[in-house]
């Protein structure tokens, strides 16, 4: 199995030492399993470049700027790299620099992509991420938007061909703070057949921060807006975002602007 690895990294020690925890998990996969790493550092400014240590299953293409996009932007210009290429790969995940894998996982997943012929897989995340079961729940759209995330979540080559980009309204550092991933996975679900939700801590990430997350409301809110009519569960979801925005705004957490997307 093929994989394409996608990630962004802003330059500076403390987060080049997490990208290599990463790229030392990907040395432990099975070797039925060959990964392509494309990896853009942002706000680069060494004279000398970095070098990645290639292994048999293990390739990396490095890309380097001088300045900092917001994530969404930050994807795009990596999926530009290789959007012709897609069709190289079975699949295609956007794994943070501050992610890793546990040694089976990705044997593991290749066991079950054969089974399964998965066009979406999602799972959960953990700074104590566990071995892979095979046990799978139920998938819903209300499990993908409250887990599917650019660490948790794996796309069939197909599928990224079809969605082609992220919506650059939206992402970490855009004009909409946030909501990226929840965007692409549900534009994702929406053209899929196959989908597969493990409820379980199968991916290694430093654990969320609960009080912070009304940092990303505006982002993640106006993604459920754009999406809201697509079905039922999309809707309800959709409320349930507007109440729990409501007790932010109380609260005062969020402005009243933060209930309105950002066009620019």
């Amino acid at each position: 199995m093929k994989v394409l690895l996608l990630t962004t990294c802003i330059y500076n020690e403390e987060n080049y030492s997490d990208f290599l925890r990463l790229t030392n998990s990907l040395s432990l996969q099975h070797d039925n399993v060959v990964f392509e790493h494309g990896v853009l550092f942002q706000d680069f400014n060494l004279a000398i470049k970095l070098e990645s240590d290639f292994s048999r299953n293990y390739t990396a293409k490095f890309f380097y700027i001088d300045h900092i996009m917001s994530l969404s932007k930050a994807r795009n210009f990596l999926i530009s790299k290789y959007l012709s290429l897609f069709t190289n790969y079975d699949y295609v995940s956007f794994p943070d620099d501050d992610c890793w894998y546990p040694s089976e996982f990705w044997g593991w997943f290749e066991k079950l992509a054969k089974r399964d012929n998965l066009d979406l897989f999602y799972t959960k995340f953990s700074s104590q991420p566990i071995q892979a079961s095979s046990i799978s729940e139920e998938h819903s759209t209300y499990k993908l938007v409250e887990n599917a995330s650019s660490n948790t979540t794996i796309y069939a080559s197909n599928t990224i061909s079809k969605l082609k980009m992220f919506d650059e309204r939206f992402g970490v550092g855009s004009t909409n703070n946030g909501g990226e991933d929840t965007d692409f996975s549900v534009r994702a679900m929406l053209l899929s057949e196959k989908i597969v939700f493990i409820n379980a801590n199968l991916i290694g990430h430093r654990d969320p921060i609960a009080e912070f997350r009304y940092r990303y409301f505006k982002g993640s809110f106006g993604v459920l807006k754009i999406h809201c009519f697509k079905s039922l569960s999309l809707f309800l979801i959709t409320i349930r975002k507007f109440m729990v925005g409501l007790v932010f705004f109380i609260n005062k957490k969020i402005k009243i602007s933060d209930f309105f997307i950002n066009k620019s």
